[in-house]
């Protein structure tokens, strides 16, 4: 039976004090406080895991390595959050890549815990990813940044050499009951036709068209007045030479749509109303749309597809964290878990030929950018051992402990790791105890 960690004079339902935690922790968590936990009935210092089992530490069957270090541009609630998700995925699907990623040790590696000189994001070296840039909140926040850098370069240099980029977006008719692989499906057909038309090619040969950038998304209504469903859509950076004022703007969609809504019907999915169907912003709405988040995405959980949703609609990241807010909510378990089925495997960006080779970038693939070596400065802080580890993933602390790291320092980790120490084999803690621990472990300068 595992045991409750309790705090002297407290019952297993009150919350833990914070001038408790700040008596133990600002002391370092010393020798004294092993009195307030409890260990199990297998004693927390004597029972061995076993190597190689989830959650040891181990080295695993992921197949791939943090090369060096994962880094991201945000740090704090944003970068628990992300780990918290990724919790879920494992919990949603335990044995897919993405459900060890982060958890493995790389062979031969010690797990290893750095620091920017800037002290404002901290991360780890010598644990194997997934790279999925679909379904990994850790994962697509350092894949999606880079491919959002990329745009940005490559749309700086078109103005550069006096071109402009439009953001067209094109979505079909969805109903509520639509079948996500037979909807994707459809749409693929109708875009490859669309795509292969000669009166589309004759309006993009007005434009002085160059080159696009595809990028898949797909949103979900059940949350909407009107649910109508799983709603896949398309969005396309399109590099050009000619802007076009604005009734040669106009008439360029309305050709374009003429000939989207005629492949849309071929498919089978219907005839999408014009307001809906097709729009063609100008360089200023790409500058933007690219800006604030590659294809939109809101700040907190950095770049990428997994943005949150709009007027009632979700991401798949909200199916993420509607489900660990209430494990009771097992439509969004399902949805995502559809949705991961049906996007493996998929490219989120897809350059067109050449192109970037004329923007001069290096064309890397997701795996290659999850696993590579950032050259930005940063300084090791210490090392985790494997009981260490397996402590930090029994209690889901992965990201607590780096904004310790990133905020307090070596010597806060280690207060840190000494209070969850024994978790491993059992022992529990007070709801809202170890938050607590790391808003206190952070307020100090290292």
């Amino acid at each position: 039976m595992d045991s409750l960690r309790t705090p002297p004079g407290l019952d297993q339902t009150h919350h833990v004090s914070a001038s408790f935690l700040s008596d133990q922790v600002g002391t370092g968590i010393s020798a004294s406080t092993t009195e307030h936990r409890v260990a199990g009935d297998r004693g927390h210092r004597d029972a061995p895991a076993a190597r190689g089992a989830p959650g040891t530490g181990e080295a695993g069957p992921l197949g791939r390595y943090t090369r060096q270090r994962a880094t991201f541009p945000d740090t704090g609630l944003a970068q628990i959050s992300r780990y918290v998700l990724l919790g879920g995925v494992r919990q949603l699907l335990p044995d897919s890549r993405t459900g060890k990623c982060m958890r493995f040790r790389v062979p031969g590696q010690a797990i290893q815990v750095w620091r920017t000189q800037h002290k404002k994001s901290a991360f780890y070296a010598g644990l194997q990813v997934c790279g999925s840039v679909w379904v990994c909140p850790v994962c697509s926040a350092k894949i999606s940044e880079r491919r959002r850098l990329e745009l940005v370069q490559a749309m700086a240099a078109q103005k550069a050499a006096g071109g402009t980029v439009s953001l067209l977006t094109l979505t079909t008719p969805h109903q509520r009951g639509d079948d996500l692989a037979e909807l994707l499906e459809q749409q693929g057909k109708a875009l490859e036709g669309f795509l292969r038309d000669r009166a589309v090619k004759k309006v993009l040969d007005e434009m002085g068209y160059i080159g696009q950038v595809k990028a898949l998304e797909v949103t979900h209504g059940r949350n909407s007045n009107h649910n109508n469903g799983w709603h896949p859509h398309f969005h396309f950076l399109m590099f050009h030479q000619k802007v076009g004022d604005p009734a040669q703007r106009v008439d360029w969609t309305v050709r374009l749509y003429n000939r989207w809504a005629a492949y849309c019907v071929k498919a089978g999915l219907g005839m999408p109303i014009y307001i809906y169907g097709i729009k063609l912003d100008d360089g200023t709405q790409a500058a933007n749309y690219v800006a604030k988040g590659m294809w939109g995405l809101d700040h907190e959980m950095t770049k990428g597809h997994t943005k949150r949703g709009k007027e009632g609609s979700e991401t798949p990241f909200d199916f993420l964290r509607a489900y660990m807010a209430d494990h009771r909510d097992t439509q969004a378990a399902a949805l995502f878990v559809e949705f991961r089925n049906c996007f493996k495997g998929k490219q989120q960006l897809s350059w067109s030929r050449g192109l970037k080779a004329r923007f001069l970038i290096t064309d890397k693939s997701d795996d290659q950018i999850a696993e590579e070596h950032q050259n930005e400065l940063a300084v090791l802080l210490g090392m985790l051992t494997a009981d260490q580890w397996r402590d930090v993933l029994k209690v889901d602390g992965r990201g607590q402990l780096l904004d310790i790291a990133a905020k307090g320092g070596w010597d806060n980790v280690q207060k840190y790791l000494h209070f969850i120490d024994g978790a491993r084999d059992g022992v529990q803690f007070q709801p809202g105890m170890l938050d607590e621990v790391r808003q206190l472990l952070t307020r100090e300068t290292a």
